[in-house]
């Protein structure tokens, strides 16, 4: 079941310790949910952030890696990937779990053919079978097909930024966000199609 980096490593560099960093904005959510501390709306605001800031590192990591060879982060970044990734799906899937809790039924299907809802209920159909297929025993069990299914990553990533900006026209930071993804993929591209 494990998600990668056989490294051995010292204990502050293991993946248990990056697990925690990364799910710990979450819990500190749910315990501002629980003592009142924080308003659905900020909740789902900092979820949305952090849904979209984790998904940035995961699909920055390989072409950083091309574009800075010689540099630990990358690499580190490129061996923790799949980590960042399935962050990005949790608090994507928080963020939605909490939205249909909150939201009258009625509403929810009313809003669901938005531009801006049908973006997120589509990249988030992409973003399980992603999930699931996350582990290492996945990837030597599916071999060629397992790249095929994450590839939809980056049409779930255009999703994804594309509900933040329509969902109340927050355009601005949505395309901050996704600045570095479509720079970096695109040198990435021009460097594959120069070989």
């Amino acid at each position: 079941m494990a998600l990668g980096n056989h490294l051995k490593l010292p204990w502050w560099r293991s993946k248990y310790i990056l697990w925690v960093f990364l799910m710990l904005p979450g819990l500190l959510f749910t315990i501002g949910l629980i003592n009142g501390q924080m308003t659905y709306d900020s909740f789902m605001h900092a979820s949305g952030e952090f849904c979209a800031r984790f998904l940035v590192f995961s699909l920055i990591a390989t072409p950083l890696v091309l574009l800075m060879p010689n540099f630990r982060f990358p690499k580190w970044l490129n061996r923790n990937k799949r980590y960042f990734g399935l962050a990005a799906f949790a608090y994507g899937l928080y963020h939605t779990i909490m939205y249909i809790i909150e939201v009258p039924t009625n509403q929810v299907v009313n809003e669901f053919f938005e531009i801006g809802m049908l973006t997120a209920w589509i990249a988030l159909i992409i973003w399980i079978p992603m999930a699931i297929t996350s582990t290492d025993g996945w990837v030597h069990q599916l071999k060629s097909t397992w790249k095929k299914i994450h590839n939809w990553g980056y049409l779930a990533a255009l999703l994804a930024f594309l509900h933040w900006a329509f969902i109340h026209y927050h355009w601005q930071p949505a395309l901050v966000h996704a600045a570095p993804i479509l720079i970096l993929q695109g040198y990435r591209w021009i460097k594959v199609t120069q070989k």
